[in-house]
């Protein structure tokens, strides 16, 4: 057995790796957790790009988080009240963190958007899936380092995009590593054919141990 995550669902592909349940052979992540605990203070370039890509996820693209992880009743129940304002909630997410030209259109359908924002508006869900912010407000990018083998795919425009060997640092068994040639932070949305194919060539290995 394998597993995959990206954004929310690599927070809990990162725990089972980290808890490696029995028949747990391996995972792959497109959002890695592999954020230094400290960072020098003369960075290169790439080093620096990454901390840049940090610092907007966690300032001028974290304030839906901040609201969420200090008020998520508040906010919810705002957004439940109004499907413009759950519309604009999550097309601004596509907007800020796919692989676009200025527009989510350009990355994402609507139809595939609406569809995504009708799961949140039909079950009344929007101050519901604020509280996992909440409950998780101290959590960091910084993840704990795994052992098992680990595949890992970096789409180009995801935000924050780490390097190859923060990762390294933290996944001592590094099994394969990718590098997509376009997408962002919602791969498995944006770019679903190309996230299939680096899930099937990073966990390959693993089917000898089957």
């Amino acid at each position: 057995m394998a597993a995959q995550g990206g954004d929310w669902g690599a927070v809990v592909t990162t725990a089972l790796g980290a808890e490696r349940p029995e028949g747990l052979l391996g995972i792959h992540l497109n959002t890695q957790y592999a954020f230094p605990d400290q960072i020098p203070d003369n960075l290169s370039p790439d080093e620096q790009y990454a901390v840049d890509t940090l610092a907007l996820y966690t300032g001028i693209l974290g304030g839906s988080n901040h609201l969420q992880g200090t008020k998520p009743e508040t906010v919810g129940i705002a957004l439940a009240d109004s499907p413009a304002g759950q519309a604009v909630w999550i097309y601004e997410k596509f907007q800020s963190k796919t692989d676009n030209h200025g527009r989510a259109e350009d990355a994402l359908s609507t139809d595939a958007m609406l569809d995504a924002i009708s799961l949140y508006w039909f079950t009344n869900s929007a101050a519901s899936s604020a509280r996992i912010y909440w409950e998780n407000r101290a959590a960091s990018m910084a993840g704990p380092k795994l052992t098992l083998p680990v595949a890992v795919t970096v789409f180009p425009r995801d935000i924050p995009r780490l390097l190859r060997s923060w990762i390294e640092d933290t996944y001592a068994n590094l099994i394969h590593y990718g590098e997509a040639e376009r997408g962002g932070h919602f791969a498995a949305l944006e770019q679903p054919d190309i996230l299939v194919g680096e899930i099937r060539d990073g966990l390959r290995s693993l089917r000898a141990r089957l």
